[in-house]
């Protein structure tokens, strides 16, 4: 399928016996086509170089990552050290597939008012919360997971009751404000916004 005006990687999931795919230059841009990939359970030869998706600085381990079965990628044999690599950048980070697996398709983030991400693994969310995602979110349990701190936590207006019990925080500090020094939750200069409800215990 190289060299065509291939844009999108749907339709392909029903060819589980699929060992070897070639889609070298086309026109994938987004890096997260790849997961689409994911039912191809025999793949382990995969090209897509020319792609403006291969210019991602992290493509190849993310490929390598949601890809387990992969032995070659873009013509060079994947090494061992790669497949650590890949699991150590992104093992137990909140991606936009575990937010999809937890809330069902077609739920849009601005409507969500409770979300319920314990017992993910997670290690880090990467600002995935802030206004301009979760205008709503209300109540947001991250309880059971591998957190050692809260950095990238951003405004959350509305949020009211933030469970995070069973993690291994350090600190409740998040990102700094814009003159460099270190926010409490949801924007405020202490570790506690007195209107929301925690639950940090074991």
């Amino acid at each position: 399928m190289e060299d065509n005006e291939i844009q999108l990687l749907d339709g392909l999931d029903g060819l589980q016996t699929l060992m070897e795919l070639y889609l070298g230059n086309n026109l994938i841009s987004d890096v997260k086509e790849i997961v689409k990939l994911k039912q191809l359970s025999r793949l382990i030869i995969l090209d897509i170089s020319g792609n403006n998706l291969a210019r991602d600085q992290s493509y190849r381990i993310y490929c390598i990552f949601h890809l387990r079965k992969l032995k070659v990628l873009d013509g060079v044999s994947i090494e061992q050290a790669e497949h650590m690599d890949a699991k150590e950048t992104f093992a137990g980070r909140l991606t936009e597939e575990i937010l999809e697996s937890r809330l069902g398709p077609g739920r849009k983030l601005s409507e969500i008012k409770e979300l319920d991400l314990s017992s993910c693994r997670l290690r880090d969310f990467d600002n995935m919360f802030d206004e301009s995602l979760y205008p709503n979110l209300r109540d947001l349990n991250l309880s059971h997971n591998s957190l050692v701190t809260l950095r990238g936590f951003g405004y959350l207006p509305k949020l009211r009751i933030l469970k995070i019990k069973a993690n291994r925080l350090e600190t409740l500090f998040c990102k700094p404000n814009d003159d460099g020094y270190p926010k409490g939750l949801f924007g405020l200069p202490v570790f506690f916004h007195f209107n929301v409800k925690f639950s940090i215990g074991t």
